[in-house]
């Protein structure tokens, strides 16, 4: 199945997937845009926002966007986990458990420093990295 694609003013890739003839689709393409058809077109639709338009291939994955969005997704698993051990230290200060309270704010600090794990540069190994620590 042929797709269409072009860039956006941002430069990140649109893609249009006829449901009929591709000459007629082409008409969507804004005006004065260059577009691509392409045969195949491999996607991961998790990551579509890391993708920019080529004119070689279609679309191609633009690494450092692709790094924003899975840590993006490090700060979605570990909100609900900060929020639990905010919780708790308010029940250590409550409590006057200061020893509680300097193990709750390591916790906290480790879920904080977690973005900053290096990440390798291809999307593969990118999604393949999850840290036990949101788990």
């Amino acid at each position: 199945m042929p797709f269409i694609t072009y860039p956006q003013e941002s430069g990140q890739v649109a893609v249009i997937i006829p449901t009929g003839d591709v000459a007629d689709c082409i008409k969507d393409v804004p005006a004065n845009t260059f577009y691509k058809i392409v045969e195949s077109l491999d996607i991961d639709d998790s990551y579509f926002n890391a993708y920019d338009y080529s004119e070689e291939t279609g679309a191609e994955v633009n690494i450092d966007k692709a790094k924003a969005i899975h840590l993006n997704k490090w700060r979605a698993a570990r909100a609900p986990k900060l929020s639990s051990l905010d919780v708790q230290f308010m029940k250590a200060v409550e409590q006057g458990d200061s020893v509680k309270q300097a193990e709750i704010s390591a916790s906290k600090q480790a879920l904080r420093d977690v973005t900053q794990t290096p990440l390798p540069n291809t999307l593969p190994e990118i999604k393949a990295v999850w840290p036990d620590i949101l788990n």
